[in-house]
């Protein structure tokens, strides 16, 4: 693994890792479920910047202002793999510590009959849904989702065209 992929990775991951936790213990106690999940999405978006970063430092320090799509993709992927196993882990390990919190949390903004609804939705879902490992695969996808979007973009606007002669 390239040192810089690794770097851009990590830089991500723990972004991703202290603003989940800042979320969870400040923001998610304090205002609406909207408000927290609506954070939380921008945190994703914002850790992720790590993937552009990651294209542009390669192109710009370490091959002469070159890189063509395939590599920028092939950075930005590995990028967003490693963050996506570092959510992963912190989805499983959130949901082992917080997850019936968490479940009670959900709930705490709804009315009566979008409580009724969201229960009766809760309880036709199949037991491994509530599952750690399960959590942790849906915040992997998720990541992945989002990072594979963020890599097709950096990839497309930080390519350089390559001249010849």
């Amino acid at each position: 693994m390239k040192n810089y992929i690794l770097r851009y990775a990590l830089i991500g991951g723990l972004l991703l890792i202290l603003t989940s936790l800042l979320n969870w213990f400040l923001i998610a106690p304090n205002f609406s479920v909207r408000a927290s999940q609506t954070f939380g999405y921008l945190v994703i978006i914002l850790c992720l910047l790590c993937i552009p970063m990651g294209i542009k430092y390669f192109r710009d320090n370490l091959n002469e202002g070159q890189v063509s799509f395939g590599k920028a993709f092939r950075i930005g992927m590995s990028i967003t793999l490693i963050v996506s196993l570092v959510m992963f882990f912190e989805g499983m390990l959130f949901f082992i510590f917080q997850g019936d919190v968490f479940q009670e949390w959900q709930l705490k903004d709804l009315s009566g009959d979008e409580l009724q609804e969201m229960k009766a939705r809760l309880a036709s879902m199949p037991d491994f849904a509530m599952k750690p490992w399960f959590q942790g695969v849906i915040m992997f996808m998720m990541i992945l989702s989002i990072g594979f979007a963020m890599t097709l973009l950096s990839s497309f606007f930080l390519r350089s065209k390559v001249t010849k002669g």
